[in-house]
């Protein structure tokens, strides 16, 4: 069983209302992860998003913590780390509006994979994994349609993965 994620508690960061905020709503109806969802479909997952500004220089989670969420961005940038054999952080991407982090823990709910920080002031919507649930079983087809669209993600992430690490096999 996994742990529990405390990392947004131990962050404290600003919150902010995202269905009054309608510049940020707009772009949480350009994110990639929610492009099979209509505008009513749309409206109601904002009422189970929570959203946050990260003051730059903010390290939003680190690999190996617990993961209970997922997130996207809606305004700013994040960049994505990963640990290497000597311990240090390699920049695998930078992220900017409109993309998705952190989805494998609605997944999987195993401890994140890479690091996350906002080199920039960022803003972030999150989807925890109760809201994700709770989701699942008021309105499943909003939930259908976002694993479906997670799942193509993940399939061009892994694809492209793989295209990279080709060169690399004996």
């Amino acid at each position: 069983m996994s742990q529990a994620d405390t990392s947004l508690k131990t962050l404290k960061l600003d919150a902010f209302d995202l269905l009054t905020t309608p510049s940020l709503r707009a772009k949480l109806d350009g994110s990639e992860a929610l492009t099979e969802l209509d505008g009513a479909e749309i409206g109601h997952l904002a009422t189970q998003l929570k959203a946050f500004a990260l003051p730059a220089g903010t390290v939003l989670f680190k690999e190996g913590e617990a993961a209970g969420y997922m997130g996207m961005v809606l305004d700013g940038r994040l960049i994505v780390t990963k640990r290497n054999d000597e311990a240090s952080g390699k920049p695998l991407y930078s992220m900017s509006a409109g993309k998705v982090f952190g989805e494998m823990a609605i997944l999987d709910g195993e401890p994140r994979s890479a690091t996350v920080m906002a080199p920039v002031d960022t803003q972030i919507a999150l989807l925890s994994r109760e809201a994700f649930d709770r989701l699942c079983v008021e309105r499943p087809v909003i939930a259908l349609k976002i694993l479906r669209r997670l799942g193509r993600l993940l399939s061009q992430r892994l694809r492209r993965t793989s295209g990279l690490l080709v060169d690399y096999l004996p």
